[in-house]
């Protein structure tokens, strides 16, 4: 009930961001403030003008951790589902989510679950997903897409091919590559997706 109440003062303070929140999901290898920080950064840098909520799941914020984050992030999957709802509640009309590396993984598992769950009311406020260097499987991607469609629009993929920790999930994966590296564009044609 905190919570709710302080976001619905912080949408009333922001008249200018007319009811937008954005919820930032950090990535593998992160804690709390690091967490909070890339969300300062990131509002700061790009002028966000936006209620700004950050998501923290349990990671275990330690480049050795990488089996750890992953079950985590599946254990954060109704938090986030959770946080979404109340921000739902507490007056937010469109939600706009970024995600991080693995925080991208989590947050299109919560998306299926919601789609699965024929959350309509929450799907609607959800107006906008930015997956930045996101650490998924790309054929894992196409089955939640497809569990999810229609996929929120604007929806954006950051990739980088420079990206070490993408490189090392796809060796620890045994796969050539990740949806944030992804070489192959032609394996993302069919989704309504704008790929950067």
């Amino acid at each position: 009930a905190d919570f709710r109440s302080a976001v619905s003062k912080a949408i009333l303070n922001e008249p200018d961001a007319r009811g937008e929140v954005v919820v930032f999901v950090h990535g593998f290898n992160n804690n709390f403030p690091e967490g909070a920080y890339r969300l300062a950064q990131l509002g700061h840098d790009l002028g966000v003008n936006a209620v700004l909520v950050h998501y923290s799941w349990p990671s275990l914020a330690h480049p050795l951790g990488y089996a750890y984050d992953r079950d985590s992030a599946l254990f954060a999957r109704d938090g986030l589902e959770s946080l979404l709802k109340e921000l739902e509640k507490a007056g937010a009309r469109r939600i706009v989510i970024v995600a991080h590396s693995m925080g991208a993984a989590l947050t299109m598992e919560t998306l299926r679950q919601i789609s699965i769950a024929r959350e309509g009311g929450l799907t609607s406020r959800i107006s906008g997903v930015v997956l930045v260097s996101p650490d998924v499987d790309v054929d894992v991607f196409h089955a939640q897409a497809d569990r999810i469609r229609p996929l929120p629009e604007p929806f954006i993929i950051f990739t980088s091919k420079k990206d070490r920790a993408l490189a090392l999930s796809a060796r620890l994966s045994g796969q050539r590559e990740r949806l944030g590296n992804i070489k192959d564009l032609t394996r993302l044609a069919a989704l309504k997706v704008t790929l950067l």
